[in-house]
């Protein structure tokens, strides 16, 4: 199930809304429960695995899958994400929609191959 995350999070694109908000807090991965923490770290935003359904995913829970992403505009942070499948890094984006959804999304090749979700607040 979260190689399907981290996949669509390797691979993703999405523009900026013109209200501010902060994204910090539980998101939950619609497609399979997998919730996730959004938290300050270093001057930036980073995202690790909170919980999961699956069992066989526990250990996941703690892992980083954003790190030290910067704020580039209203609502947007940039960054690397890590798919923890393969432990390779890629380009990605966080793009808060509104109070209650968030786009996470991320490239390869150079941008050449793009891919997002959308996640909602869990509390």
């Amino acid at each position: 199930m979260l190689r399907a995350t981290f996949a669509a999070l390797a691979l993703i694109a999405a523009g900026a809304p013109a209200f501010a908000a902060e994204p910090y807090g539980v998101w939950r991965r619609p497609e399979d429960g997998t919730t996730f923490s959004f938290f300050r770290c270093g001057g930036g935003l980073c995202v690790k695995v909170k919980g999961v359904t699956d069992p066989a995913d526990r250990k996941y829970i703690g892992a980083m899958v954003f790190s030290g992403a910067t704020k580039t505009g209203p609502n947007v942070w940039e960054g690397r994400v890590k798919n923890l499948e393969d432990g390779e890094t890629y380009m990605g984006k966080i793009t808060l929609n509104g109070a209650n959804t968030v786009t996470l999304d991320g490239c390869v090749l150079g941008g050449a191959i793009c891919k997002g979700e959308t996640w909602t607040r869990a509390r």
